[in-house]
Protein backbone atom coordinates (compact mmCIF):
# COMPACT_ATOMS: atom_id res chain seq x y z
CA UNK A 1 0.00 0.00 0.00
CA UNK A 2 0.88 3.22 -1.22
CA UNK A 3 0.24 6.51 0.54
CA UNK A 4 1.61 9.64 1.83
CA UNK A 5 1.53 8.05 5.51
CA UNK A 6 4.61 6.20 6.40
CA UNK A 7 6.13 5.16 9.35
CA UNK A 8 8.33 7.13 11.45
CA UNK A 9 11.98 6.76 10.43
CA UNK A 10 13.08 6.10 14.18
CA UNK A 11 10.20 4.07 14.78
CA UNK A 12 10.16 3.22 18.68
CA UNK A 13 13.71 2.39 18.87
CA UNK A 14 15.11 5.74 20.88
CA UNK A 15 12.07 4.00 23.66
CA UNK A 16 13.10 0.67 23.52
CA UNK A 17 17.16 1.42 23.17
CA UNK A 18 17.99 3.71 24.74
CA UNK A 19 16.89 3.14 28.46
CA UNK A 20 18.41 -0.62 28.31
CA UNK A 21 21.49 0.93 27.10
CA UNK A 22 21.81 3.31 29.77
CA UNK A 23 21.15 0.26 32.53
CA UNK A 24 23.32 -1.77 30.29
CA UNK A 25 25.66 1.32 30.91
CA UNK A 26 26.23 1.51 34.69
CA UNK A 27 26.16 -2.55 35.39
CA UNK A 28 29.01 -2.30 33.05
CA UNK A 29 30.47 0.31 35.25
CA UNK A 30 30.08 -1.59 38.33
CA UNK A 31 30.72 -4.76 37.19
CA UNK A 32 34.10 -3.36 36.38
CA UNK A 33 34.76 -1.47 40.09
CA UNK A 34 33.96 -4.68 41.24
CA UNK A 35 30.71 -3.28 42.91
CA UNK A 36 28.37 -6.49 41.50
CA UNK A 37 29.99 -9.88 41.17
CA UNK A 38 31.48 -10.97 38.54
CA UNK A 39 31.88 -14.33 37.51
CA UNK A 40 35.46 -15.97 37.57
CA UNK A 41 35.76 -18.71 35.67
CA UNK A 42 39.24 -19.31 35.24
CA UNK A 43 42.21 -17.57 32.72
CA UNK A 44 41.38 -19.52 29.38
CA UNK A 45 37.32 -19.72 29.85
CA UNK A 46 37.69 -16.00 30.66
CA UNK A 47 39.75 -15.20 27.53
CA UNK A 48 37.07 -17.26 25.84
CA UNK A 49 34.41 -16.10 26.98
CA UNK A 50 36.58 -12.17 26.21
CA UNK A 51 36.98 -13.29 22.63
CA UNK A 52 33.74 -14.31 21.88
CA UNK A 53 32.36 -10.93 23.32
CA UNK A 54 34.01 -9.03 20.98
CA UNK A 55 33.12 -11.03 18.07
CA UNK A 56 29.38 -10.55 19.15
CA UNK A 57 29.72 -6.86 19.68
CA UNK A 58 31.48 -7.11 16.01
CA UNK A 59 28.96 -8.68 14.49
CA UNK A 60 26.40 -6.57 15.85
CA UNK A 61 28.13 -3.65 14.38
CA UNK A 62 28.40 -5.26 10.90
CA UNK A 63 24.53 -5.73 11.00
CA UNK A 64 24.12 -2.11 11.68
CA UNK A 65 25.98 -0.85 9.31
CA UNK A 66 24.40 -3.59 6.54
CA UNK A 67 20.91 -2.45 7.60
CA UNK A 68 21.33 0.81 6.10
CA UNK A 69 23.03 -0.70 2.62
CA UNK A 70 23.47 2.14 0.54
CA UNK A 71 22.04 4.54 2.80
CA UNK A 72 18.61 3.64 1.36
CA UNK A 73 16.92 3.07 4.59
CA UNK A 74 15.17 6.44 4.97
CA UNK A 75 13.96 7.21 1.55
CA UNK A 76 12.76 3.77 1.91
CA UNK A 77 10.58 4.61 4.57
CA UNK A 78 9.74 7.61 3.59
CA UNK A 79 8.35 6.27 0.47
CA UNK A 80 6.94 3.30 1.76
CA UNK A 81 8.98 0.60 0.42
CA UNK A 82 9.10 -2.77 2.53
CA UNK A 83 12.98 -2.73 3.16
CA UNK A 84 14.24 -6.61 2.88
CA UNK A 85 18.00 -6.02 1.75
CA UNK A 86 21.08 -5.98 3.01
CA UNK A 87 20.63 -6.88 6.84
CA UNK A 88 17.11 -7.20 6.85
CA UNK A 89 17.34 -10.67 4.68
CA UNK A 90 18.69 -11.86 8.33
CA UNK A 91 16.49 -10.29 10.33
CA UNK A 92 14.10 -7.57 10.72
CA UNK A 93 14.83 -5.36 12.88
CA UNK A 94 18.75 -5.20 12.48
CA UNK A 95 19.47 -2.27 14.80
CA UNK A 96 17.49 -3.48 17.38
CA UNK A 97 19.18 -6.61 17.11
CA UNK A 98 22.68 -4.38 17.53
CA UNK A 99 21.82 -3.71 20.70
CA UNK A 100 20.60 -7.13 21.65
CA UNK A 101 24.11 -8.46 20.35
CA UNK A 102 26.00 -5.83 22.20
CA UNK A 103 24.84 -6.46 25.59
CA UNK A 104 25.22 -10.11 25.18
CA UNK A 105 28.62 -9.40 24.43
CA UNK A 106 29.28 -6.48 26.22
CA UNK A 107 28.38 -9.45 29.20
CA UNK A 108 30.93 -11.48 27.92
CA UNK A 109 33.50 -9.04 28.17
CA UNK A 110 32.91 -8.15 31.54
CA UNK A 111 32.96 -12.05 32.41
CA UNK A 112 29.87 -11.09 34.47
CA UNK A 113 27.54 -13.99 33.42
CA UNK A 114 24.88 -12.19 35.93
CA UNK A 115 25.09 -9.27 32.87
CA UNK A 116 23.30 -11.63 30.89
CA UNK A 117 19.62 -11.32 32.72
CA UNK A 118 19.85 -7.57 30.64
CA UNK A 119 19.66 -8.77 26.81
CA UNK A 120 17.54 -11.45 27.77
CA UNK A 121 15.00 -8.37 29.17
CA UNK A 122 15.45 -6.81 26.16
CA UNK A 123 14.60 -9.51 24.05
CA UNK A 124 11.46 -10.08 25.79
CA UNK A 125 10.70 -5.96 26.02
CA UNK A 126 11.43 -5.94 22.29
CA UNK A 127 9.46 -9.15 20.99
CA UNK A 128 6.12 -7.61 23.21
CA UNK A 129 6.38 -4.28 22.09
CA UNK A 130 7.36 -4.70 18.75
CA UNK A 131 4.42 -6.96 17.51
CA UNK A 132 1.86 -4.49 19.23
CA UNK A 133 3.58 -1.58 17.31
CA UNK A 134 5.78 -1.42 14.18
CA UNK A 135 4.90 -5.24 12.94
CA UNK A 136 1.11 -3.94 12.94
CA UNK A 137 1.82 -1.21 11.04
CA UNK A 138 3.72 -2.47 8.90
CA UNK A 139 1.60 -5.69 8.45
CA UNK A 140 -1.44 -2.39 7.93
CA UNK A 141 1.28 -1.04 5.74
CA UNK A 142 2.50 -3.96 3.30
CA UNK A 143 -0.35 -6.16 4.30
CA UNK A 144 0.98 -9.87 2.95
CA UNK A 145 4.04 -9.08 1.90
CA UNK A 146 4.81 -8.07 5.37
CA UNK A 147 3.11 -11.27 6.56
CA UNK A 148 4.68 -13.36 3.88
CA UNK A 149 8.51 -11.76 5.03
CA UNK A 150 7.83 -12.15 8.74
CA UNK A 151 7.40 -15.82 7.74
CA UNK A 152 10.87 -16.16 6.64
CA UNK A 153 13.37 -13.61 8.62
CA UNK A 154 13.56 -13.33 12.80
CA UNK A 155 11.99 -10.61 14.50
CA UNK A 156 15.07 -10.10 16.91
CA UNK A 157 18.00 -12.53 16.34
CA UNK A 158 20.01 -12.59 12.95
CA UNK A 159 19.72 -15.98 10.84
CA UNK A 160 19.59 -17.88 7.53
CA UNK A 161 15.88 -16.63 5.83
CA UNK A 162 14.04 -19.64 6.02
CA UNK A 163 12.64 -21.13 2.41
CA UNK A 164 8.66 -21.67 1.86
Amino acid sequence: MKNNKHLPVYGIGPILCVPLAVVMGIFFILSIRGKICSTDLGGVVNSILSIVGYIIILLGIILCLGADKGDKLKSNIKENQLKTDGSFRFVRNPRYSTFLLSEFGLALVCHNLYLLIIPVLFWIEMTIVLKKTEEKWLTELYGQDYIDYCKTVNRCIPWLPKKD
